[in-house]
């Protein structure tokens, strides 16, 4: 939208009409003024010098949006599965995003700002995140999760520290490929930035892979009616009744 709007407004500017106006104040400034005119003659000048400046600024942030626009574009089809893909999907594609994102950072001319590539990452990482949520609780509200079969429910937690893992991995296989060539642009961002969230949503993740595999066990437990197991399963059940209630009671 905003290449749109400052290619939008700099063609107005390359119009016949503006280009007269610039060309007659300009006329005016090279004319022998009169004496009672050299106040107004003066106050031209000032304004074609701002409207110069005004002129270039434009030009340039038309330029950067589209150089923006030009490099962004390259990460579509690699961003595409953090929307529509698995966990394990996303880390098929992990090698190609992130030489787009290692392009990006050392060619493009404008976007390749330590601020701007750390903001990338970081929304790369928070659709991830999204992902992974998606891929536990599917179309159910998180509530629901006490519904789900155990140990399937699992490997979709696994899937998320899987994904974690290979992408906090890649991002340092790229780091080192630059550390190997000095005098390159190299990877100079917040890790805490860019990977805390994810690490601290795989932290609850970890937890509840703890728990839901404790639960499978019980359950697979209570199955065989194994004798003298009755009590302790029933003490287990009361505690996960337990805390699923103060759970809901803490939403």
């Amino acid at each position: 939208h905003r290449m749109q709007k400052l290619t939008s407004i700099t063609e107005q500017l390359k119009a016949k009409e503006c280009k007269s106006v610039i060309g007659v104040l300009t006329a005016v400034t090279k004319t022998p003024p009169l004496e009672s005119h050299i106040k107004n003659r003066q106050g031209i000048t000032n304004l074609l010098k701002r409207w110069k400046h005004i002129d270039a600024s434009l030009t340039e942030a038309a330029n950067e949006a589209k150089d923006n626009v030009k490099y962004l574009s390259t990460l579509e089809k690699f961003i595409e599965p953090l929307y529509s893909g698995t966990p394990q999907t996303i880390i098929d594609t992990l090698p190609t995003l992130m030489n787009s994102v290692k392009m990006i950072h050392t060619i493009a001319r404008y976007y390749n700002t330590p601020q701007r590539m750390t903001n990338l990452l970081m929304k790369i990482t928070n659709q991830m995140i999204a992902n992974c949520k998606s891929s536990i609780n599917g179309t159910d509200t998180p509530d629901k999760i006490w519904l789900k079969q155990p140990d399937q429910l699992v490997k979709s937690l696994e899937a998320c520290l899987k994904l974690n893992q290979a992408y906090q991995e890649q991002y340092r296989q790229t780091k080192d490929k630059l550390t190997g060539m000095p005098k390159g642009k190299q990877f100079d961002f917040s890790e805490t930035h860019i990977f805390g969230k994810f690490d601290q949503f795989c932290r609850r993740v970890v937890k509840l892979i703890d728990m839901f595999s404790t639960i499978y066990q019980f359950q697979t437990l209570s199955k065989h009616q194994l004798e003298g197991m009755e009590g302790l399963i029933k003490d287990f059940n009361d505690i996960v009744e337990e805390f699923k209630s103060k759970r809901s009671e803490e939403r």
